[in-house]
């Protein structure tokens, strides 16, 4: 995967359906990499967030197991 490449962000989990912090994906594009982190800006606001990565082109850093080529 290279950086600009399309991708999709597991994020949440334990949380009921359609509440906050529930397992969902959010589209996005991936900016960087270090070891098995990816850094991706969100393509889509996400209103279900929980810890402050919640509008389209927020920037955070999630695990590669967690990001996936759209």
């Amino acid at each position: 995967m290279t950086f600009g490449t399309i991708v999709l962000v597991q994020r949440g989990g334990g949380a009921p359906p359609g509440q906050p912090g529930c397992t969902r994906m959010v589209r996005g594009v991936l900016v960087g990499a270090r070891g098995k982190q990816r850094r991706v800006r969100l393509l889509d606001d996400d209103p279900l967030d929980t810890v402050g990565w919640r509008w389209a082109g927020d920037v955070g850093w999630w695990y590669a197991s967690a990001v996936k080529e759209a």
